[in-house]
């Protein structure tokens, strides 16, 4: 994008102003919907003009060494970031900051007490639930993990450390906005379990900016699928 800039900084003589304006990702549903439909091969709408390239359409390199123009043409004045509303670093503040974990106790003591020291609730109804869920639990070097139906050892965290690790799936930088079943499969398959995971992930899909505002378009196709009868 900075080759891109340089460009057109260049080109700013051949006009007679020129305004650079900076779109934030989340609000930048035009190049998204050109995206899907370069991606999904789907027909071109009206007043669309497209081109196919086979080479890049600006030498990077050469465009970043050069740099660009020292002084202006006279009477247009060259963007500054200072000055520029829009040159803030939008793209990344999608999403700011996790939502706010829930400070408890750690639902790992009532399993550590039980499968160390053999303590059990008073409640007699807790105790044997309790004792039946610890059989899924093992304990290694130290480490609570819970043993999932295919037999993988799942390392037991917080649900403060569980919670970071959501929004790292959703929405830090190898996140993509992911609905809750994913996160939660995505966070098993890396080895991690606590108990509040399916609450948790629901309510940081439902707390996303960015999740909610794409979450008001039609995701459907435009017409029924077409099935096909095996003969």
């Amino acid at each position: 994008m900075e080759a891109y800039c340089t460009l057109v900084c260049r080109l700013e003589d051949k006009f007679d102003g020129l305004e650079l304006s900076h779109i934030a990702r989340k609000f930048n549903e035009a190049a998204d919907e050109l995206a899907k439909m370069a991606s999904a091969r789907a027909l071109v709408p009206p007043n669309v003009f497209t081109k196919d390239l086979h080479k890049p359409s600006i030498d990077y390199a050469s465009a970043v060494e050069e740099g660009p123009p020292v002084e202006p043409t006279a009477g247009l004045k060259a963007p500054s970031v200072a000055e520029t509303p829009s040159a803030e670093p939008e793209v990344m503040k999608v999403n700011t900051e996790p939502p706010k974990a829930n400070q408890g106790t750690d639902w790992r003591v009532l399993f550590l007490d039980c499968l160390v020291r053999g303590e059990l609730p008073v409640d007699r109804i807790e105790a044997r639930r309790l004792t039946r869920r610890a059989k899924t639990y093992v304990l290694s070097n130290d480490e609570l993990y819970r043993r999932s139906p295919s037999g993988v050892l799942q390392r037991c965290i917080t649900t403060e450390a569980g919670q970071d690790l959501l929004w790292d799936l959703h929405a830090r930088a190898c996140g993509h906005h992911a609905a809750p079943r994913t996160l939660i499969e995505n966070a098993f398959c890396q080895g991690f379990y606590w108990l509040t995971v399916v609450d948790d992930a629901t309510k940081l899909v439902r707390s996303c900016e960015g999740c909610q505002y794409y979450a008001r378009q039609t995701h459907l196709p435009a017409q029924a699928l077409q099935t096909i009868p095996i003969t």
